[in-house]
């Protein structure tokens, strides 16, 4: 159940790595992602992996709520687990949401190079207001994020992509 992913009212990262409760779960979990991941292996298909997305947002158990530390983490183990058993044809895509207005922002929660393929972001163009009324901040944020993203990209060595984006309007009713 994917509303699950917005429970936030415990420390759920911390109870699923190595020593928690629920490791043995999780890697359950990890286990059905490596055998999929490995099939696909076989028959040389890489895989855009983008785990723990929008990290910079409270909205998910591995969010904002989670310690800077811990997602670090839960990353790092999400990656070495899958490659302990064989999987080597993911493309790891790091991708906190928008947006981000300096390097060190967007670098809060960034794993490590070793880690990482693809710097990305989510960012969407919300309206939560009804009627809806433009105005150009998205554009001019959306130019800094990817300024700020494609800059660190370039000096990383690793390619530069907008993961998610998109515009929601609030409806009337």
């Amino acid at each position: 159940d994917f509303s699950e992913s917005k429970d936030v009212s415990n420390n759920c990262a911390e109870l699923i790595l190595p020593g928690g409760a629920y490791n043995d779960r999780f890697t359950a979990y990890l286990d059905i992602i490596a055998e999929y991941a490995k099939a696909l292996q076989e028959k040389d298909i890489p895989i855009l992996f983008r785990p723990y997305h929008e990290n910079t947002g409270s909205w998910f158990w591995w969010g904002s709520a989670t310690s800077e530390e811990t997602y670090k983490s839960l990353w790092r183990y999400t990656q070495e687990y899958l490659q302990s058993q064989g999987v080597h044809n993911m493309i790891y895509v790091y991708s906190p949401n928008g947006p981000v207005t300096s390097e060190a922002d967007y670098l809060k929660r960034y794993p490590g190079d070793e880690y990482v393929d693809v710097l990305a972001f989510d960012y969407y163009d919300d309206y939560n207001n009804y009627p809806a009324t433009y105005d150009d901040s998205f554009f001019t944020s959306l130019r800094t994020t990817c300024q700020v993203v494609s800059g660190l990209a370039e000096k990383r060595g690793k390619i530069a992509a907008i993961s998610e984006t998109g515009v929601r309007v609030m409806k009337k009713d």
